[in-house]
């Protein structure tokens, strides 16, 4: 089992590893299905961070996306701190290399910040202006809370047939908001709207 896994090299199994319960940042449908994917074409290519009991401080997603796929096994090294831990993958092809590097990137934006559990963390006094400023912390508080979005209304001037509309709120509230417009604008006769042509402003704060 990974927790009698206390030197260098040692090996376990990734069944030993408990997640973190107040893991902040949670992956979007696509983003899991993404990792799912990048293990099942390229494999691990990039470690995971745990704790001397095991638990994952960093790497959540990748343990469950493993998991998914039928992998098991894990190697656990235990390096100096001022040692940087490098995964080498030899004999990929030059396509496999760049899919490497494009699912690292890619699939590590597909995730989204757990607003419920920043909001517990700041009403528990823990600090998070190191990660977060003021802006995008009221920005996530908001969305913990349930806020609803606000419009906010700009000089108007003539317009031709593009026009900007500016939404404040977090991205899911936005979305819902464009598709009501959509849906409101398309009952005006004569009025043809394509959610192609909206030019969508976030207004944070």
């Amino acid at each position: 089992m990974a927790k009698r896994a206390k030197k260098l090299g040692a090996t376990g199994l990734i069944s030993g590893l408990t997640l973190d319960p107040e893991n902040r940042r949670r992956r979007t449908a696509r983003g899991a299905r993404m990792l799912v994917e990048a293990l099942g074409q390229v494999g691990p290519a990039r470690s995971i961070v745990i704790d001397e009991h095991d638990e994952v401080l960093a790497g959540n997603g990748v343990v469950v996306a493993a998991q998914e796929v039928g992998l098991t096994k894990l190697l656990v090294v235990e390096p100096d701190p001022d040692t940087l831990v490098a995964v080498r993958r030899r004999n990929l092809t030059p396509e496999q290399k760049r899919a490497v590097a494009m699912y690292d990137n890619r699939a590590g934006e597909l995730a989204e910040w757990d607003a419920e559990q920043l909001a517990a963390d700041k009403a528990q006094g823990r600090e998070l202006t190191p990660w977060f400023d003021d802006q995008e912390l009221r920005k996530h508080l908001r969305a913990s809370a349930g806020l609803p979005i606000s419009v906010k209304e700009l000089p108007t001037t003539d317009v031709g047939d593009e026009f900007w509309i500016a939404i404040r709120g977090p991205l899911k509230s936005q979305a819902i908001a464009l598709q009501k417009l959509r849906e409101l604008m398309q009952e005006i006769e004569g009025v043809q709207v394509e959610l192609g042509t909206i030019q969508q402003e976030a207004w944070t704060g």
